[in-house]
């Protein structure tokens, strides 16, 4: 029946993309986020021309694309579509509109964008480019030609990032900057933050102090260690990328890391989501090695070191490291099946180690529990919005802003911490947590397209291709949007105790286009160039790999991409979408993409 479909389809394609074209003008309005009730794409000369332009290549997939490929385009086209559909209904209304001729059109509209978008995407399905991939089986590095060396690549990183570093020197201090620091002077720790974290930093401030006598020194020999280590890390990967895909690719993919801005910035920042994201692109390159030749890998004790150690620094860099290093362990149970024992054992080490040093650490400088205020990040956001959007009585929005300290008027959709750390009653949800339980699910079985829109807009950064709230989340009260935070906040106890740091910029024309970036997010103002800082486009690419890898039946290394959706998972239920916390997926995927496109296949798995 299908195939029967198929050859209809060919035998009546320029009917079909006519169709196609027509559909797509009636659906356009709603998946744009601007007013649905405006003639985009439903009248002019521009949308004619563009439309009936997109015909042709339709036409075109239709005729010569297998059936395979166009299905894999028409499920990628549909996923897409719909969430560009939820994304324009919030970003227009505020809300997902009630009604059964809402919900109607909500699923009508992807189905009636679907054949022209469907048609597009499967252009990326029908590629045959391993065709240009070096002609060798995967594994068999010694017969290529050396390439770019290691050497290379790291130094070109290194003096980008060093760029960015002359521009904000010593480094940009902020975010958990002055609860680590602080910390590690005090000698008093909160699990609350990776205790290996705080204590890397304060070692590499003191180092630096000893060596030069100065906290400045300090603070520059945190961003150096860090610009060093990112530097590695990425060279790795483009050495990785350079034996599997062509040249060209390869550069591309190497000029990601060195020229968008967002890899300098973070680079020379405070955060551990740097070097956290490092050893998240090691990890995926392990797996796809590991996918190549799971013998060879588990056979190698320097490979399962690596491996181990990898799955290591991220348990003790961030807490939701745990959503990578498990589906790693998972990916080589289910990979390394020839090899059973070694998987198991190996997996099994890398799990006690994962899971049990950070504890050992924590114990052994008597880190005191944090609170678990990140794991309320959804239901605090559910229940303010509920106080602020939906029709209760004065008893009953007391009620829930009791529990805010009556703040829940600071209520913003894509950003939970006014409302889960700022102003949430912690202390009487450690003495009443079943009362903080009840209270949610009796306004969740009042209200759940209220809870709904509100867990929608706080990860709206990951899900809706058209989102720019990461450009917008970390916002003063006075809405001073930034993209990435370039200011410094230093504690007044590292001051107390090393003397001031003191910042200059010995770059101030790249310092004014870093900042136009970090503060301003210009680049939204540039088309296609805006994609490439947007969280949500790295998803989709992700996505988009996923299915290749399935596309071309090989499924084992569509499982090196597990960590990845790992960290999409936790960031769906996270604080907030800033870069920050994206920056793995948007590392890691460049280089994931690459090899799931251009990656010689070695047989069907």
């Amino acid at each position: 029946m299908i195939e029967q479909l198929h050859s209809f389809l060919r035998k009546h394609s320029a009917l079909f993309a006519l169709l196609a074209a027509l559909t797509a003008a009636f659906a356009a309005p709603y998946l744009i986020p601007a007013d649905p009730d405006s003639a985009i794409f439903r009248d002019g000369m521009l949308s004619a021309v563009l439309l009936l332009t997109a015909a042709f290549p339709v036409r075109a997939a239709f005729e010569r694309h297998s059936r395979r490929s166009l299905l894999y385009g028409f499920g990628f086209a549909l996923i897409l579509a719909f969430f560009l559909g939820i994304g324009s209904e919030l970003a227009c209304y505020e809300q997902l509109l009630p009604g059964m001729g809402s919900l109607i059109r909500r699923f009508a509209v992807p189905v009636m964008a679907m054949p022209l978008l469907g048609a597009l995407c499967s252009f990326a399905f029908e590629a045959r480019t391993d065709a240009l991939c070096p002609g060798r089986a995967p594994g068999a590095e010694a017969a290529q030609p050396r390439g770019i060396p290691f050497v290379a690549f790291f130094l070109l990183f290194a003096v980008c990032y060093g760029a960015a570093l002359l521009a904000y020197f010593p480094g940009i201090l902020n975010y958990d900057f002055e609860f680590e620091i602080s910390q590690y002077i005090r000698g008093s720790y909160e699990a609350q933050h990776p205790v290996f974290h705080s204590l890397l930093t304060g070692s590499l401030y003191s180092l630096g102090i000893a060596l030069f006598g100065s906290s400045t020194a300090g603070a520059a020999m945190y961003s150096v260690f860090q610009i060093l280590a990112l530097s590695a890390m990425y060279a790795c990967a483009c050495r990785f990328l350079q034996r599997r895909v062509p040249m060209p690719v390869t550069l591309a993919v190497t000029a990601c890391f060195a020229l968008l801005p967002f890899h300098g910035i973070l680079a020379i920042s405070t955060v551990k989501d740097a070097l956290f994201t490092g050893l998240c692109v090691l990890l995926c390159i392990q797996l796809w090695a590991l996918a190549e030749d799971a013998e060879a890998f588990l056979s190698g004790k320097w490979r399962a070191c690596a491996f181990l150690l990898t799955c290591l620094l991220m348990a003790l860099l961030r807490h939701n490291g745990v959503f990578a290093y498990l589906p790693a362990c998972l990916s080589l149970l289910l990979v390394g099946k020839a090899r059973r024992k070694r998987a198991l054992l190996l997996c099994a080490a890398t799990l006690v180690a994962c899971l049990g040093i950070p504890r050992g650490l924590e114990a052994l400088v008597q880190a005191s529990p944090g609170p678990a205020t990140e794991l309320l990040s959804v239901p605090c956001q559910q229940l303010a919005r509920t106080a602020e959007r939906a029709d209760i009585s004065e008893e009953e929005y007391l009620e829930i802003n009791d529990w805010f300290s009556y703040a829940t008027y600071r209520y913003r959709p894509h950003d939970a911490d006014p409302c889960k750390s700022a102003n949430f009653n912690y202390e009487r949800y450690v003495r009443e947590p079943e009362a903080f339980w009840a209270l949610y699910r009796e306004y969740a079985a009042r209200y759940p397209r209220i809870y709904i829109e509100a867990f929608l807009e706080n990860c709206a950064g990951l899900w809706n291709p058209d989102d720019t709230s990461h450009a917008h989340s970390l916002s003063s009260e006075q809405w001073d949007f930034v993209y990435l935070k370039s200011e410094n906040i230093i504690p007044d106890i590292l001051t107390q105790t090393w003397g001031e740091i003191e910042a200059t910029s010995y770059f101030p024309a790249y310092r004014n286009v870093l900042f136009s970036v970090a503060h301003h997010a210009r680049h939204e103002q540039i088309p296609f160039l805006s994609l490439l800082f947007r969280p949500s486009f790295y998803v989709y690419l992700l996505l988009l790999a996923t299915l290749r890898l399935f596309y071309r039946r090989q499924k084992r290394r569509a499982i090196s991409l597990l960590p990845i959706w790992g960290i999409f998972l936790s960031l769906l239920f996270s604080a907030c979408i800033i870069i920050r916390y994206a920056y793995p997926i948007m590392s890691a995927v460049p280089v994931m993409l690459a090899l799931a496109f251009f990656a010689k296949p070695k047989q069907a798995e």
